[in-house]
């Protein structure tokens, strides 16, 4: 146990650099506005909560160079020390989830293509693939699946948020589909303003042209929406009423039944894709807020706060180098308007001591 706890102690101190009492770790499944949380609390919370933003083990892994602890050894570590501790997941509709998730990797995965390359194929190329890996993709709930929750409780949907407390952690689960009241809900849950910041869409990649119209002239197989309608988790989250409109939107938009792939068929593809991946996916720059608390990087967090509670916020971002350039060109130009007022008062000053003589006219 002693060693296991200098693990996780380990894992802690390469995760979190500030020292506080308070911890959200926003541990999702990918593309469920997980990055739209991330960066809301960074804005909102400041240094006030240490906040991890993680889908998987592999992911820990890479962050930490730990290999032999979960995310969940490591948040029970934490909650043990009587710190507070907040686990937040998020319900996003499947066939969305599935779509996003899909071209979330559509070039370095799917296709093993630029995203420019990409961006010019047909609709009905990319739906094609899609239908192929439509079951795989978008699978499990972590509220389900990673939480170590027994009887997760059920689904309030007249607060559309839950609130689960378990060994000194509280778990709460969202749902994307009400992200226009996430303000208000985790205000009201953390006992301090929320603001939301919309990060990372999947529009506003290079792919988002063809996202759009994918989306817009997409048929769904027949088969498919009965996989949807059965899905455990899709009626858990979504109530009797929410379910019938959703999938009657759907049944507008339905097309013959498709021959997906079989497990083995996938898991053949994911082996060939894998080996013959050529273009990894690096992302730079992956939030607005990238996490630095320099004194710049406050500055412009708390500017970015305020505009966003009154409304004029409009997509900046947190770059370290961006807020120090920006800090630095205030104060210089604070500086040349300070010695334009000095001057102006010098010269003031000379002409009042000064005043110009009058030149006495000779008469002829």
């Amino acid at each position: 146990m002693e060693s296991k706890n200098k693990i996780l102690k380990e894992a802690h101190d390469k995760l979190f650099k500030h020292s506080t009492n308070n911890y959200i770790f926003i541990y999702t499944p990918p593309k469920v506005g997980s990055t739209t949380l991330m960066t809301s609390f960074r804005i909102s919370m400041g240094k006030s909560y240490n906040i991890l933003h993680i889908h998987d083990e592999v992911m820990m892994a890479v962050l930490t160079n730990i290999h032999n602890v979960t995310i969940m050894e490591l948040i029970q570590f934490i909650a043990n020390q009587n710190k507070k501790v907040f686990v937040i997941d998020v319900y996003r509709t499947p066939i969305e989830r599935k779509m996003s998730e899909f071209f979330e990797k559509i070039g370095v995965l799917h296709f093993n293509n630029t995203y420019e390359n990409v961006a010019k194929f047909s609709v009905k190329k990319t739906t094609e693939r899609f239908n192929y890996v439509f079951p795989y993709l978008g699978q499990g709930d972590h509220y389900f699946d990673k939480y170590l929750i027994d009887e997760p409780c059920a689904f309030d949907f007249d607060k559309k948020y839950t609130v689960q407390e378990i060994n000194n952690v509280k778990f709460i689960k969202l749902r994307l589909c009400d992200s226009s009241e996430w303000a208000s809900i985790l205000s009201k849950i953390m006992y301090t303003k929320v603001v939301i910041i919309v990060d990372y869409q999947t529009i506003d990649k290079k792919i988002g042209d063809l996202y759009n119209q994918f989306k817009k002239e997409y048929k769904i197989p027949s088969n498919f929406l009965s996989l949807i309608s059965e899905c455990k988790y899709f009626n858990f989250y979504y109530s009797a009423s929410e379910r019938h409109k959703y999938l009657k939107s759907w049944e507008s938009k339905i097309s013959g039944e498709f021959t997906h792939y079989t497990p083995a068929e996938y898991a053949f593809y994911m082996k060939i894709s894998l080996e013959n991946q050529y273009y990894d996916m690096i992302q730079s720059n992956h939030y607005i807020d990238n996490g630095c608390f320099c004194k710049c990087c406050i500055k412009k967090r708390r500017d970015i706060y305020f505009k966003a509670l009154n409304g004029t916020y409009a997509n900046e971002k947190i770059i370290h180098e961006e807020s120090v350039n920006e800090h630095n060109a205030q104060i210089s130009k604070k500086n040349e308007d300070m010695v334009h007022v000095i001057n102006a008062i010098n010269k003031k000053h000379k002409t009042a001591h000064n005043p110009p003589q009058k030149m006495k006219m000779m008469a002829n």
